[in-house]
């Protein structure tokens, strides 16, 4: 029985191991970006949260304050981001921006992204690529972003 356990120890320690070396890495969704003046909704799992579907149920959008130019604060956002922990911007143009969000202890990512649409509305998605659960990190996140746009004077 002892030895039945410590070898179940052994391979979990070994699990634990790599997955804190390698990561849980998987390679980024081909679809993201933004179409049709939105970007793509959230899938059928509680890891995602998209502000202009308000999914989940009950999340408020976020919009650019009256006097702010939808092609000026792409920057800014784009500073509010990157000082976000273990977060790295991938790819931004003058509307839309994605990065890579990496959690803590095993590395897993989660890809944010932001559109400015026309009407000043800030679409936002923060997604998990693995997994069914995040425990609600992406919600957080959101809500994070949401209180430091707001400290920038972004958004309303």
């Amino acid at each position: 029985m002892t030895r039945r356990r410590s070898r179940h120890s052994r391979l979990l320690t070994l699990s634990l191991g790599t997955l804190m070396v390698f990561g849980c890495d998987a390679p980024p969704p081909e679809d993201l970006g933004p179409e049709g003046g939105t970007l793509k909704p959230c899938p059928d799992t509680p890891n995602c949260v998209h502000t202009g579907n308000r999914d989940p149920d009950g999340t408020e959008g976020l919009f650019l304050r009256d006097d702010a130019s939808a092609r000026d604060v792409i920057e800014t956002i784009r500073s509010v981001v990157e000082s976000m922990p273990r977060t790295t911007v991938m790819e931004a143009s003058e509307r839309y921006l994605h990065a890579e969000a990496r959690s803590l202890v095993f590395g897993f990512v989660d890809d944010l992204e932001i559109l400015v649409r026309d009407d000043g509305e800030l679409v936002v998605r923060s997604a998990s690529r693995l997994g069914r659960s995040d425990l609600g990190v992406n919600r957080r996140r959101v809500e994070d972003l949401r209180d430091r746009l707001r400290e920038a004077g972004i958004i309303a």
